[in-house]
């Protein structure tokens, strides 16, 4: 089947020029698939778009040197974790002014606390808690975390209340859209980490966030690289992705100052999406979303 560019998206354009950025869309439309709707979601997705983000940890360490830092979900899986020099949580307390840890996890909270950490021991979809004193807080972060919650609303409820007027809640997960992870799902292949039970994806997580009165300001997926493997687990990689490959059948939405279009849906409307827009995004293995607080005057929530 396929979309072409339609007369509903046509007339979205002059409701959607002049419309403000933090808009709910909910002020706009009643149904959230109308066009004007989608054409207003594609343009704050499409402002949060930002490079590719060659390292992980160093992004994370830069958002929050010398800045008062709550790390959620801080307690590694085992206590040996934190001897790594890769474990997130010893990464950022080596940079920030501050840096406090919040857990559910009482052996974890302990074994973290003796080796002199600042952590608190928390159920935070309870409430701050004793959280509460220190706040507000310039980072809020939550690394690999959102994938094994069941509340995801817990995070944003936290930076709703917690956050710094200029703070940011940045939430790196893994990538949905990573090649790897699609292929493994379309294979019907169970390789991914059992304790996951959801996955984030750049809408859903712009909706989240305006429900609590938030905006999502940057997203961005790290690099794609090859992993330091032998040569028979280079070959291995490389079956793995020659088969799981298909024609792409999501159509995609471009905004621009010329109007609202869509390309065609099929094995065509892929080419035609190769030959416009060469760079393919997305095929890290993590996603890194930044969210602030919506601007004033913002009609969110």
């Amino acid at each position: 089947m396929r979309h072409s560019r339609s007369k509903d998206f046509d007339q979205a354009l002059s409701t959607f020029e002049g419309m403000p950025r933090a808009q709910r869309w909910s002020e706009v439309s009643p149904d959230p698939n109308a066009a004007v709707v989608l054409a207003r979601r594609a343009e704050t997705l499409r402002a949060a778009w930002r490079p590719d983000v060659a390292d992980r940890l160093a992004f994370l360490e830069h958002r929050c040197r010398d800045q008062l830092v709550l790390d959620i979900g801080c307690v590694a899986h085992d206590v040996e974790r934190m001897k790594s020099p890769n474990w997130l949580h010893g990464r950022i307390a080596g940079v920030a002014r501050r840096c406090v840890g919040v857990d559910v996890l009482p052996e974890g909270v302990a074994a973290m606390t003796g080796h002199g950490y600042e952590v608190v021991l928390q159920d935070l979809g309870s409430g701050l808690g004793e959280l509460a004193d220190i706040a507000p807080f310039d980072v809020i972060v939550a690394g690999e975390l959102i994938e094994h919650v069941e509340a995801i609303n817990m995070l944003f409820d936290v930076a709703s209340e917690a956050l710094a007027p200029d703070g940011e809640l940045i939430i790196t997960t893994p990538n949905p859209y990573a090649p790897h992870r699609v292929r493994a799902a379309q294979r019907g292949t169970v390789w991914e980490n059992v304790d996951h039970i959801v996955y984030a994806f750049p809408s859903g997580v712009a909706e989240l966030a305006e429900r609590h009165g938030l905006l999502l300001a940057e997203a961005a997926t790290t690099v794609e690289r090859w992993p330091r493997l032998s040569l028979e687990d280079r070959l291995r990689a490389v079956k793995r992705r020659l088969f799981g490959r298909q024609w792409r059948t999501v159509g995609f939405a471009s905004v621009s100052t010329r109007g609202v279009q869509t390309v065609g849906f099929g094995p065509l409307g892929a080419a035609v999406r190769g030959m416009r827009w060469p760079r393919r995004r997305f095929l890290g293995e993590t996603f890194i979303y930044v969210v602030t607080r919506a601007p004033q005057g913002a009609s969110y929530g």
